[in-house]
């Protein structure tokens, strides 16, 4: 728990003609980390030179995954329907399907089987589909260009080249580049007319025999071409036909998906099945790559927990037949250490904040035993609010209850936010805070009932903001000289003695006697408890914690010196954040207590009422969804500001105080989260902590849409 969990560094001899099913049970019981022999030089000393190739079969599995890849990338087309509500908080189980154990040659049967019953069919419909889509695209752009010009009288059959004449149409935003360019070729001609949009349309054209001069004068008249040959009719009777043929299309098309969808439903499952137990072989064959040979072993070099490396044994032994040798010897090089964590599963949620900054080096402390706890205690003392905290309670079970039966990451960030509401709700209670604190004329939550409750500290009110602010600073300054311990661990563990004098003794005496000559020098606080002789000492504790520091950190002392009291005094943040907590809170009960207050005169409930229905009336004509909610809101106000003139202002202040509140949890808990995460990232994690260690990758199949019903797989 306070160091990242003991690895063993093993190395696995074994013979070739058991080599594949040592893989095999190693991958699937999962227990170890497979590495590249390349990092211990020793056993580098004595391989053949021609270990570690990749095996032929790896090409072949990768050939059949690009087959199985693009059927179900032609089973992307469909759309996956929108679930209800309750299946996107809540969504169901992936279904696996249940195989039997195969071999790999068998798979590539099987895949060969499935392709010949429906691939072929599959890739027919993905060519007849973006054949379809193509041409769709291409109708549409003509279809533009025919809306354009859909008032010109004009055959269209008569554009393009004949025997005689060259006619075009075209767009121009400036009509006379296109007079002034035809102007210099003979026997052309031009007819202009003006678009709703303020382009000019032109039909122009010219004798057959001065087609490259016309060309080159419409490209120095930047006209737009359209391309329209082909086409019969005016333009009116060829959008006609063009959406006739846009139907024809759509029609295709969905009958197509149609069919796609029936092969989609009935067969997706066995091709993601297939393309799962598919990548599950190439994975044990692809790590081949990583080993080393002799002329009749593998070497394998991999990483297990300590308390793991008896099982690894056992099942290298029980795999090979007793052909096979395990060693297991210290790690030489932290850095290269895997690191997994090692906690109690009642903190194991809160890995995950640590890791987001960066998991630990092998020989540094794990700090999510303290983070937990004190993020927790943070965010109870920024937020602070029972409601809020309840709010938050309740998102953490629906978390749990839904995505989190699913998703790991979800799960254990569930757990982090059951967590954090205990403690806002905790720390709600010890404040009096139910939707923000009482006021005089100014009920919370359970001030509007009547009910009493206990206020131990109002943060808004007499002393409370100068002690929460005090005990913020407490909090801070022994969370901070925790951080100073654990580095003193560090060091102890790492046998640098001299750093524990430097960072650890400096900062133990510097605090103390700085403390002593501040508090009773300057400010003139304890005058009859400080005597010359504490003063004597707090100058020597000082002098040398001084002296110390700048040993250390020589140049950069001043820097460090004001570092730390900048890091002490930004604990202040947890009275900031309760501060702003309760004061918007408080504000948002007095906006609605005003609101509530208020009355609405007949006199102008009935224009209101008016208003409204107007609104809604129109919105509904209009089919404007927001018009018309709006319009029936303002036309409930001004009916029941009809029955009493209260009514409708009471309305109005419960969707002030649900509004106003909800903002604020939300806003509130998203800043407490950020700042109490800054205070671990940036104050704590200072102190001691630098990470950068690589998670530990277990080498294991991931099966998300099969099972199998042997323990035991099959390796070929």
């Amino acid at each position: 728990m306070l160091f990242p969990e003991r690895m063993k560094d093993l190395t696995i001899l074994v013979h070739d003609d058991h080599t594949d099913d040592v893989v095999e049970s190693l991958h699937q019981e999962g227990v170890v980390e497979i590495s590249s022999v390349d990092r211990d030089t020793d056993v580098m000393k004595v391989l053949d030179e021609d270990g570690g190739r990749i095996p032929d079969i790896v090409g072949k599995c990768t050939d059949y995954d690009m087959k199985l890849a693009s059927v179900l990338d032609v089973f992307g087309r469909i759309e996956e329907e929108d679930g209800s509500i309750m299946e996107m908080i809540s969504p169901p189980e992936p279904e696996k399907i249940e195989r039997e154990k195969k071999t790999l040659p068998q798979i590539f049967d099987e895949i060969d089987a499935l392709l010949e019953k429906n691939g072929e069919r599959i890739k027919e419909l993905d060519d007849e589909l973006t054949s379809i889509e193509d041409e769709l695209a291409d109708l549409e752009s003509l279809k533009e260009d025919l809306i354009s010009i859909e008032n010109l009288d004009i055959d269209l059959s008569l554009l393009g080249e004949s025997s005689f004449t060259v006619i075009k149409v075209g767009k121009t935003p400036d009509p006379s580049k296109l007079k002034e360019a035809l102007s210099d070729v003979e026997e052309s001609f031009y007819s202009l007319k003006k678009t709703e949009e303020g382009e000019y349309v032109a039909v122009t054209g010219c004798y057959i025999r001065r087609d490259e001069e016309f060309e080159a004068a419409l490209r120095e008249a930047e006209l737009k071409t359209l391309d329209l040959e082909g086409l019969e009719g005016d333009p009116k009777e060829a959008l006609g036909d063009l959406y006739t043929k846009v139907d024809e299309l759509e029609e295709k098309r969905e009958r197509l998906m149609e069919e796609l969808k029936e092969i989609k439903d009935g067969w997706e499952k066995k091709y993601l099945a297939l393309r799962e137990e598919l990548d599950i072989y190439r994975e044990r064959k692809e790590v081949i790559k990583n080993f080393g040979r002799t002329q009749a072993t593998s070497v394998i070099k991999a990483w297990a927990p300590e308390d793991k490396v008896e099982e690894v044994d056992e099942i290298v032994e029980k795999s090979s037949g007793g052909h096979s040798e395990l060693i297991d010897e210290e790690p030489e090089d932290p850095e290269e250490v895997p690191i997994s964590l090692d906690n109690p599963k009642i903190i194991k949620p809160f890995e995950l904040l640590t890791n987001m900054f960066a998991p630990p080096q092998y020989d540094e402390v794990d700090p999510t035993f303290i983070l937990a706890p004190a993020f927790v205690l943070f965010f109870g003392l920024m937020l602070g609010d029972v409601v809020y905290g309840a709010l938050i309670l309740l998102t953490s079970i629906v978390l749990l209850k839904g995505m989190g039966r699913v998703d790991e990451g979800t799960k254990r960030f569930a757990w982090v936010l059951f967590g954090i509401s205990i403690s806002t709700i905790i720390f709600g209670v010890f404040q009096g805070s139910y939707l923000g604190p009482e006021k005089t004329g100014f009920p919370n939550l359970l001030g509007l009932f009547g009910l009493p409750y206990p206020v131990y500290l109002n943060s808004l009110s007499g002393d409370g903001p100068l002690t929460l602010l005090i005990l913020s600073l407490l909090i801070g300054l022994a969370y901070l000289n925790i951080g100073i311990f654990l580095s003193l661990v560090q060091f102890i563990h790492r046998s640098e003695y001299k750093q524990i004098l430097l960072n650890n003794v400096s900062w133990w005496l510097l605090q103390p006697g700085g403390f002593i000559l501040i508090s009773g020098k300057l400010f003139g606080w304890f005058g009859s408890v400080y005597t010359p002789v504490w003063y004597y000492i707090a100058g020597v504790m000082s002098a040398v914690g001084l002296i110390l520091l700048l040993l250390r950190a020589k140049g950069l002392s001043f820097f460090e010196l004001t570092g730390f009291i900048g890091d002490f005094l930004s604990f202040a943040r947890i009275l900031a954040l309760g501060l702003a907590t309760a004061g918007i809170a408080l504000t948002v009960n007095v906006l609605s207590g005003l609101i509530a207050s208020s009355s609405m005169p007949v006199i102008m409930a009935l224009p209101v009422l008016l208003i409204g229905g107007a609104l809604l009336v129109r919105g509904h004509l209009k089919n404007e969804k927001m018009q018309f909610l709006a319009g029936a809101g303002i036309a409930v106000l001004g009916g029941l500001g009809l029955i009493d003139p209260v009514y409708p202002f009471l309305i109005i202040a419960m969707i002030v105080a649900l509004g106003g509140h909800l903002a604020n949890a939300v806003l509130q808990a998203l800043g407490s989260f950020v700042h109490s995460l800054r205070l671990q990232y940036v104050e704590f994690f200072g102190q001691f902590y630098e990470g950068g260690g690589s998670p530990f990758s277990i080498f294991s199949p991931e099966r998300e849409h099969t099972t199998l019903k042997d323990e035991k797989d099959v390796m070929e």
